[in-house]
């Protein structure tokens, strides 16, 4: 078979345009070039017989620039199927506008688009096969907004004789291509077409594609066929959505317990479809049950990652459906914690606990007898079984430290297979657990499908790691390095870093059986949601790894990372051990301690100025001074001389090193001579900027990959931090869409990120749950909301004092007025645009402060969801502006 390629594009000397094979039959590695036919006409034929190729050619048509080196850029990729060709067929394929190639993200076959927001029409033309084809026509087709089709349309009959209300539409591939497929050969020659986009509610074309129509000159002989690739600019059309950002206890509706939970995220549902809102992110779901306390409140420390929390189930739903009754002195609790303007988790907790085992109780003998529970229990019993036994092991031993578990404290098939047996005499306690997750479980399905009549989809939110005492970590310790931490670097959020204390993965151990742990989460997730956010995507690419005897996220490292040599730094005259001990001088202890000076040094300090063995780590100073508390007001700067250090030692290679960040702040660098000081900056640059990059890369994109084929949710990533100048191209590449926060922008040289300017394939956010919401920026950073005043709203004069509801309207709507794919705000940052709806103290509305390791997630709507629906004024006028910016 012959291969006629035939491509526009306008060159300057020096530049030359190939075609690469992308898929190789008997590994041929083949780059060919294409000849300059005349004007911007390049010209190409391949035998497919020459080089063996059979089923399917991918390939990628690239433009090479020979001056200095430049990078190549990417014209066009695409793949023909050879089998459903006759062998002496001879095919040409022409590409029009290549100029304006855009290589829109397949996110079209994503479950939301295949489940909630696909696409209905009738085709108004028959598509026949490829071998009765004379013409196949193919574009690039993106994900576009609902009613609207890529459509051609022209002077044959064949095309509707160019009838704008009865254009022949685009059937989309599972491949992100429309292809239209026609058999001309009765047609009048010359033909002439355009493409362009259908509307079939209003059964009119929207708009024809730019320039002159395209012509068809001739019938191509018997035994050819023409095979046209258009581009096409769809950006005015690509579909665009909005989103709620809210935790399921956050929401508060009459109904609910202290705590929404998964009954009243039903009622959100139907909300956010009221307002045109088709997208729900909430935070983490799963168990983290531990202490039954506020400390518990914690979304990202599970005790199980595949567990559901008890606090978030329905319980007056389960009761109702079960017939039975909720006491008297139990709904005058549930008044009062549902009176409260936030989350009490403790007492929620407790009481739906309570209310559970009566309700279990009752109930056990038809649950057990339930056939849909067996089948339940049947899929889900590899994670379900060690879950229930952790729960009852926790109870007995008060702990779910399982070190101190006894004959349990390392996890055994065997023994936990009797202990959880019908013939144990703790299954009883065994099957409430059962009873809880199964009903979860229900409950969750059920929101789920009620999402999707209504037209939105539930996000996800999968969190980087797993708690440290956990059904994870106590079943597979393998996969787990439990003598480290992950954590984050130092931020503008956070000068110490933060520690999660949860484990790091065994990467090694994962990749034994193909990473099935992380591929069986991904599974779980997909049983209920959409799509997923990838928290700390970053940590994928390389985690923040702090040994697990300090606190601080200063005293980490990235892992993996290519140490520093010895032999690269000694010519700089280096002291090893002066730069990886804590500088310590008499000096800088007189300026920490003053008048306790004396005390501290002999409680401290060897008297060399080196911490004695017993407090020479944060850890034991954290869990001395929690007992002897005189000095614990000095905790935070015992600590910063800890991490008083230049360099760590590398545990594998003894000469290899790495540098602490931020490591020109410390003490023990300012008192290094100038030239040294310059010598390990360049050194250090080249460490966390260059040196690592190709390694991270290769990393985080067989990790993503695994990721994005465990599942088809759409995959949202969390890429904020200190970011690789790669990520956003990896992400991209593999279609997974990335996050742009305006407080937190990720070049260098911004204060903000600029709404207008993101990529299609992207999340835009005023601010996360993770940081302040606009109004309460607004009004603790000063200086930030002047700046932003005068340059991102384009106002002038001094800016109000408060973040006013038409300030935080025009935020909003430069969010929606975005090219991003997604806007997705905190529901208070959208309440805020109106005075009467929204929160009177913007205070109350954070829902995580990452500098405080102490924080409470108990943020709590102020208004009822039911309330919030008779809101008729503001709910118009979220609709409309969301509608009049295509969302």
């Amino acid at each position: 078979m012959l291969l006629n390629f035939n491509i526009q594009y306008t060159t300057v000397p020096g530049e030359n345009v190939v075609i690469k094979f992308l898929e190789k039959e008997e590994n041929i590695n083949t780059e060919i070039s294409f000849y300059f036919k005349y004007d911007m006409h390049w010209a190409l034929t391949l035998n497919t017989d020459e080089f063996n190729l059979r089923k399917k050619f991918s390939y990628e048509i690239v433009l090479k620039k020979d001056i200095f080196q430049s990078p190549e850029i990417k014209l066009f990729t695409g793949s023909l199927k050879l089998k459903k060709f006759k062998q002496n067929d001879e095919v040409f394929v022409e590409f029009k506008n290549t100029a304006q190639s855009i290589q829109y993200p397949k996110l079209g076959n994503t479950k939301p688009f295949k489940t909630v927001f696909k696409q209905k029409h009738k085709a108004i033309a028959k598509n026949i096969s490829l071998k009765k084809a004379t013409h196949i026509f193919k574009v690039n087709y993106p994900a576009l907004q609902k009613n609207e089709f890529v459509c051609i349309t022209g002077s044959a009959e064949k095309m509707n004789l160019f009838d704008k209300e009865k254009p022949v539409l685009f059937k989309q591939k599972k491949n992100n291509t429309g292809i239209i497929k026609l058999n001309l050969k009765d047609e009048v020659f010359p033909i002439e077409y355009k493409i362009g986009i259908y509307n079939s509610e209003q059964k009119i074309i929207l708009e024809y594609e730019n320039g002159a129509n395209n012509v068809l000159q001739t019938l191509p002989e018997k035994g050819k066929k023409v095979l046209i690739h258009h581009h096409y600019n769809f950006d005015h059309f690509l579909w665009k959505g909005t989103g709620i950002n809210i935790p399921v206890f956050s929401i508060r509706t009459n109904e609910s317990w202290g705590t929404g939970d998964f009954k009243d995220l039903n009622l959100l549902i139907d909300y956010a479809a009221e307002i045109n809102v088709k997208l729900i992110q909430l935070l983490p779901v799963n168990d983290t049950t531990s202490t039954l306390s506020d400390k518990d409140s914690y979304p990202y420390s599970a005790i199980s990652s595949f567990a559901l929390h008890p606090k978030l189930l329905g319980v007056q739903q389960l009761a109702n459906s079960l017939s039975e009754e909720i006491y008297e002195y139990e709904k005058e609790e549930i008044k009062h914690i549902n009176s409260l303007s936030f989350c009490d988790h403790a007492a929620v907790i407790n009481l739906k606990f309570a209310v559970l085992k009566r309700i279990f109780i009752s109930q056990k003998n038809d649950f057990i007898n339930d056939k849909k529970w067996f089948s339940f229990f049947n899929k889900n019993k590899e994670w379900l079984v060690p879950y229930a036994a952790f729960c009852v092991l926790r109870d007995k031993y008060g702990s779910l430290v399982y070190d101190e578990w006894e004959e349990y404290a390392e996890y055994s098939a065997e023994k936990i297979s009797w202990f959880t047996s019908p013939e144990s005499e703790h299954y009883e306690e065994i099957l409430f657990w059962y009873f809880i997750q199964y009903h979860l479980h229900l409950q969750l399905k059920s929101a789920s499908k009620h999402a999707h009549k209504k037209g939105v989809i539930l996000k996800a939110d999968l969190p980087i790691g797993v708690g440290r005492y956990s059904v994870d970590t106590w079943v597979n310790p393998h996969l787990f390095h439990l003598n480290m931490q992950a954590g984050a670097p130092p931020d503008a959020f956070s000068t110490l870093g933060q520690n999660w204390s949860f484990p790091t993965y065994n990467i090694g151990q994962m990749a034994l059986d193909n990473f099935g742990w992380f591929k069986k989460r991904m599974q779980q997730l997909e049983n209920y949601f959409d799509a997923v956010r990838i928290d700390h995507v970053l940590g994928l690419f390389r985690i923040w790894s702090i040994p697990a005897n300090q606190i601080n996220g200063t005293m980490g490292i990235f892992a993996p990372a290519i140490p520093i040599k010895k032999e690269n730094m000694q010519g700089l005259g280096i002291d090893f051990d002066r730069l990886c001990t804590p500088f310590i001088t008499e000096e800088l202890l007189q300026q920490l301690f003053s008048n306790d000076l004396t005390e501290i040094k002999e409680l401290f300090f060897d008297t060399n100025y080196t911490f004695k063995n017993e407090l020479n780590n944060q850890k034991k100073i954290a869990q001395y001074l929690e007992i002897n508390t005189t000095y614990l007001k000095y905790e935070q700067q015992l600590f910063n001389l800890i991490a008083n250090v230049i360099l760590f030692k590398d545990e594998i290679n003894m000469n290899g090193y790495h540098f602490r960040i931020n490591m020109a702040q410390t003490h023990s660098y300012k008192n290094l001579p100038y030239e040294l000081q310059n010598e390990l900056s360049i050194l250090y640059t080249k460490y966390f900027y260059e040196l690592q990059n190709e390694l991270w890369k290769i990393e985080g994109t067989a990790r993503l990959k695994m990721l994005k084929k465990a599942t088809n949710m759409l995959l949202c990533a969390e890429d904020l931090g200190m970011v690789p100048d790669f990520t956003e191209e990896v992400l991209h590449s593999l279609d997974i869409i990335s996050l742009q926060v305006q407080q937190m922008p990720k070049d260098l040289i911004s204060t903000f990120s600029n709404t207008q300017t993101a990529k299609y394939e992207s999340v835009v956010m005023p601010a996360t749950h993770d940081m302040q919401p606009i109004r309460l920026w607004w009004e603790q950073n000063k200086n930030l909301a002047q700046l932003f005043y005068n340059t991102v709203l384009n106002e002038h004069g001094a800016a109000p004092y408060f973040c006013e509801p038409w300030i935080c309207k025009k935020i909003i709507e430069k969010h929606l007025q975005s090219p991003a794919m997604w806007s997705i705000f905190l529901l208070q940052d959208l309440l805020a645009i109106d005075g009467n709806v929204r929160r009177p103290n913007p205070a109350e509305e954070r829902i995580n402060d990452p500098a405080n390791a102490d924080n409470v997630w108990n943020y709590r709507m102020h208004i009822t969801v039911e309330d919030l629906m008779k809101k008729k004024e503001f709910n118009d006028e979220v609709k409309n502006m969301i509608k009049e910016n295509r969302r």
